[in-house]
């Protein structure tokens, strides 16, 4: 008997219950493979878990406990009175006084309270909405609302939001968009292996100097570029946000030589890949370190630091050179190679940049280069808890920078309101449907072409499709309904040439029109699928009842909760009424009153910006 555990390939929802008959025997004899696989000595390629890089080989640490960090959300102080422009002596004992313990609020006293300037305070709907969104990818209801945050405290919200799963998932799309993970670029086990790196890092079980220079000699980032100065330029910008000098990227291009761009036949998909290899350069013929040319492998501004490997039998040889597939390199190889990541980890400006980019995320402006010692304030004390990365967000999710209103006018200074964002295009279509039930497929951001798979009719193939959280129908063919939608307002990226976007256009709108149209149905047209009558309605309210003004106000105060998680204003409730009327005149049923209620809330931009 075999003891592997394996998830089967034929999914358990009922999605192979009406497969056809040739697409059938593909998926059993995939079925078959897989339970080959897993009663094999042999790793192989496991289309459940394909992850195989540096990784799931490096080594890592204990995440740091968010609870011990103690209070970090502080009550908001009111501004000192008759203060002066400049902080002074005044300012800084009344800074000194409030005791302060989350460093963001800390390092702004001087720059706000201290100095005269008032902060809005964020009503619980408002900023639990804003976390939600931020922290785990979805909108919530108000009755989400009062369940994870009225009568907590702030703190104890974020912490419970930013170790929760769902934290981390949102933080893998958004390093899949930095690294624009393309299957047409990179192996999908080298995309899968960076993604379960991400994951790691935002769970705390690696730090972010550690994660950094893995990913400097990452095949996700190495194979993107052709030469070793696109590469060096591509290295500064992601981890110092800015490009090198002519000497840096010259410089830095001499360790990142040692990468080429190839291909690899893949036997249990079937097909071609594209992945890394490394060449061995300052070497001589018998593969011993040349000191004639081994300044060409050496890099001189950052201290000396040679990165040359030695080939051995598992290299290969052509016209330009030995050279070997980044699949058969060993754990201290994979170290060696991560010298250019940890060479700009000792800098000040990496430390900087990492906290400047997750404030920018966060709030939408500069505030470490607007204030900066709120950012020396955050790099100490990331440094001081391990660089675990949880620790910066969480620092600035409970600040008053971030957890202020939006609705407040002529603030002084950005940090004196609430920051208003636009949404995501996954989050806005994943509330739409967690809110209405409204069937939709899904995306993963690991698998940017997930067609090339399907086409080449290897039971692995299919089975690493299946597996993932794209969707295949009982035809064989790939649900793409999630897809184009997101692609067209933004997300779900494929990263051939662009990435991600957020705008607002005609093209946007009217794709959004066009969704909330079709899971509102306001026209009650009976060829479109849209969402289910009893999920735009209160429980207690009957589809076929007919319409009064209290009904109509109960129904449009209802769907305000849940979709935009707030009670509806006094003039919000007139409307209703006022349709209301209308509707009982002219004998309207619930439905009917509902799906256009819902069609008017959903397509508010207060929907698309939180």
């Amino acid at each position: 008997m075999c003891d592997n555990t394996m998830t089967p390939l034929l999914s358990g929802d009922g999605r192979d219950r009406a497969l056809s008959g040739p697409v059938r025997l593909l998926l059993l004899s995939g079925l078959a493979v897989m339970l080959l696989y897993g009663c094999s000595e042999s790793p192989g390629f496991d289309p459940v878990d394909p992850a195989s890089g540096p990784g799931i080989r490096m080594a890592g640490q204990e995440p740091v406990s968010l609870s011990s960090l103690g209070p970090m959300w502080d009550a908001e102080p009111a501004a000192l009175a008759d203060a002066e422009p400049a902080c002074g002596a005044a300012c800084r004992s009344f800074c000194d006084a409030q005791g302060f313990t989350n460093p963001v609020n800390r390092a702004l006293c001087p720059h706000t309270w201290g100095v005269g300037i008032e902060t809005a305070p964020v009503r619980t709907s408002e900023a639990c909405r804003r976390l939600a969104a931020d922290l785990t990818g979805v909108l919530p209801s108000l009755s989400d609302i009062r369940r994870e945050c009225v009568d907590e405290r702030w703190d104890d919200v974020a912490r419970g939001m930013i170790e929760s799963e769902n934290f981390v998932f949102v933080n893998q799309r958004r390093w899949a968009d930095t690294l624009r993970y393309n299957v047409e670029v990179v192996n999908v086990e080298r995309i899968y292996d960076a993604d379960a790196l991400v994951g790691r890092l935002h769970r705390g079980e690696v730090s972010y100097d550690t994660f950094a220079a893995a990913v400097s000699a990452h095949p996700v980032f190495t194979r993107r570029f052709a030469t070793a100065e696109d590469r060096a330029e591509a290295l500064f910008l992601m981890l110092l946000g800015r490009p090198p000098l002519g000497s840096e990227r010259s410089d830095m291009a001499r360790l990142l030589g040692v990468w080429s761009n190839g291909y690899v036949d893949h036997p249990e998909l079937g097909m071609r890949v594209p992945d890394a290899y490394v060449r061995y350069r300052c070497v001589t013929d018998d593969g011993a370190i040349d000191p004639d040319s081994s300044g060409a492998c050496t890099s001189v501004l950052w201290g000396y630091n040679p990165l040359i490997l030695t080939p051995d039998a598992r290299a290969t040889r052509d016209r330009s050179g030995q050279m070997m597939w980044n699949g058969l390199l060993t754990a201290e190889e994979w170290h060696a190679l991560q010298l250019p990541g940890r060479i700009l980890a000792r800098t000040s400006t990496f430390w900087e940049h990492v906290v400047d980019r997750t404030l920018l995320h966060y709030l939408g402006y500069p505030l470490g280069s607007m204030v900066p010692a709120v950012r020396s304030a955050l790099v100490d004390h990331l440094l001081a808890h391990d660089a675990d990365i949880r620790v910066l967000h969480y620092a600035i999710v409970t600040s008053h920078a971030y957890l202020q209103s939006t609705q407040t006018r002529d603030a002084e200074v950005p940090w004196a309101a609430g920051p208003l964002k636009q949404a995501d295009a996954e989050v806005w279509i994943d509330s739409v449907a967690a809110h209405t039930g409204y069937r939709l497929s899904t995306c993963d951001h690991r698998i940017s072409r997930p067609e090339d798979f399907l086409r080449v009719r290897s039971p692995f193939a299919w089975a690493l499709v299946e597996n993932s959280r794209w969707e295949i129908d009982g035809e064989g063919r790939l649900r793409e309904d999630y897809r184009n939608l997101a692609r067209n307002l933004g997300g779900c990226p494929e990263n051939t040439v662009g990435g991600r976007f957020r705008v607002v256009s005609i093209l946007t709108t009217s794709t959004q029109l066009n969704f909330v149209n079709r899971v509102c149905n306001p026209s009650m047209d009976d060829r479109v699928r849209g969402a289910d009558a009893a999920a735009l309605l209160p429980p207690e309210i009957a589809p076929n009842a007919s319409v009064d003004p209290d009904m109509a106000e109960a129904i449009h105060e209802w769907q305000i909760r849940r979709f935009l998680g707030r009670s509806a204003s006094d003039a919000e409730r007139e409307d209703a009424r006022e349709a209301g009327e209308q509707c009982r005149r002219e004998v309207c049923r619930a439905e009917e009153f509902a799906r256009p209620s819902c069609f008017a809330v959903l397509s508010s931009p207060e929907m698309m910006f939180y």
